[in-house]
């Protein structure tokens, strides 16, 4: 068995836990509502077919054409946008803390949902 794959909530509980934490997520989280899969899906695919050849490429063309001066100062300007992206990943840690704490939500609202009448 995978390690990642749950085995307390059985599998049929699945879809509605992610229903529920959808739910959840678009009340508790300033973003709202996170994209579908097959939207990640397709916007990973695209980034690593288109983007990361052309960024290759750039890079290539760049130390070829201009000389490793040129590629010492793409190295710089690279760290300048990796220190301004800084509060993107923070936001993006955020995010992920807001996923988890609706899950946990979802998975205890899809348990009770679950139990027996005689036992609520």
């Amino acid at each position: 068995m995978p390690e990642n794959q749950r085995t307390d909530v059985p599998p049929t509980q699945d879809a509605a836990v992610d229903a529920v934490q959808r739910d959840v997520m678009e009340t508790i989280s300033p973003d709202g509502r996170p994209p579908e899969m097959s939207t990640q899906r397709r916007e990973w695919k695209w980034f690593w077919l288109i983007g990361i050849p052309i960024g290759i490429g750039a890079v290539v063309v760049f130390l070829v054409a201009l000389g490793p001066a040129a590629g010492l100062l793409g190295l710089i300007i690279l760290a300048g946008m990796m220190v301004m992206a800084v509060p993107a990943w923070g936001a993006g840690l955020l995010r992920g803390q807001e996923e988890r704490v609706a899950r946990n939500v979802a998975e205890k609202v899809v348990r009770v949902d679950s139990r027996p009448p005689s036992s609520r």
